[in-house]
């Protein structure tokens, strides 16, 4: 099995860890122009226990790989670059399945592109987001959300969350649980202005929106300027609430206000992750995650808001939003 993995910093690495802990061989291949992500990487490959006598190489351009034919592609890079790496790969190799990170792209343009370009190689594509995989939250779905009632998801958190690199992980869980498609978001009670991101040449936006889904469903999603609080997730569902701390993991299932279950479910990392998502594609042809085109369409309309937003405030008018 061939693998490559364009991105070695943060998520890369973490990626790669997970990959580590799959019990066939694979040929990882593990491209970053900056030497220091190149060296996070290996770095962090000391940090597994390795299942298989995996082969690792890295390179700091694609062009320097001499193998043709990939497995699987996961595409860890920032938004800015991801769709001009996305089509110098399938240029350069021919590939079966690719996991793309999150927000997909800054600019309308890119999607559009993407989705042909994705058509065109036959290329199956997942976006990670992978709340959705999580047990605990399947457990939700299963058991506590019923197609009789419309869910509610409320999000609020400090300015630490970054409302527009993270909010697509909410608008993608309520599409799982509830099983609806999005139609509109409403960004009345953003704040004015925006912050700068972690990452050099970002922004973030703080603030309320509001995403409506087509059978009533609804998230709302709330980043609280100059606070520092923890994330909580409120769902509502018919007669079920549930309350949980994201940090923690700590939750609570109320039954007509009165409390049926609390206890803490186990946050799943990256790094136990991705060999999860190839050995089902191995085994199925298919993953838990969100196929490209579903996900395109609830990135779709955030962009859409979002560049709305920002060319309002800052009395522009540019087809990219510097969000990642």
């Amino acid at each position: 099995m061939n693998l490559l993995i364009i991105g070695a910093g943060q998520l890369g690495s973490r990626h790669l860890q997970s990959c580590l802990k799959y019990n066939k061989v694979i040929n990882i291949y593990v491209v970053d122009n900056l030497q220091s992500s190149i060296l996070l990487s290996q770095s962090r490959t000391l940090e597994v226990e390795q299942k298989a006598n995996h082969n690792v190489q890295y390179f700091t351009d694609m062009s320097m790989i001499k193998e043709n034919n990939f497995d699987y592609l996961i595409v860890a890079t920032t938004a800015v670059s991801r769709f001009k790496i996305l089509r110098e790969a399938l240029s350069l190799f021919t590939i079966k399945y690719a996991i793309l990170e999150k927000v997909l792209f800054q600019d309308l343009e890119s999607y559009t592109n993407a989705l042909t370009l994705i058509k065109d190689h036959n290329l199956i594509t997942f976006v990670n987001c992978p709340i959705r995989t999580y047990p605990f939250f399947k457990k939700i779905k299963n058991n506590f959300i019923s197609n009789d009632f419309t869910t509610s998801l409320n999000y609020v958190g400090g300015d630490w969350v970054g409302l527009a690199c993270n909010s697509i992980h909410y608008l993608d869980l309520l599409n799982f649980l509830s099983n609806e498609k999005l139609i509109s978001i409403k960004i009345d009670d953003l704040d004015d202005g925006f912050i700068p991101s972690k990452r050099a040449g970002s922004i973030e936006f703080t603030g309320t929106y509001e995403a409506l889904f087509n059978a009533g469903s609804s998230l709302n999603f709330s980043s609280i300027r100059n606070s520092d609080q923890n994330s909580i997730i409120e769902i509502l569902n018919g007669k079920y609430k549930i309350l949980i701390n994201e940090l923690s993991g700590e939750y609570k299932i109320f039954s007509n206000n009165t409390l049926i279950e609390s206890s803490k479910y186990d946050i799943v990392f990256q790094s136990d992750l991705t060999h999860l998502m190839i050995d089902q594609i191995e085994k199925t042809g298919n993953c838990e995650l969100i196929k490209f085109d579903q996900s395109l369409d609830l990135h779709k309309h955030l962009i859409v808001n979002l560049l709305a937003h920002y060319n309002d405030i800052a009395g522009i008018n540019t087809p990219i939003l510097p969000i990642t």
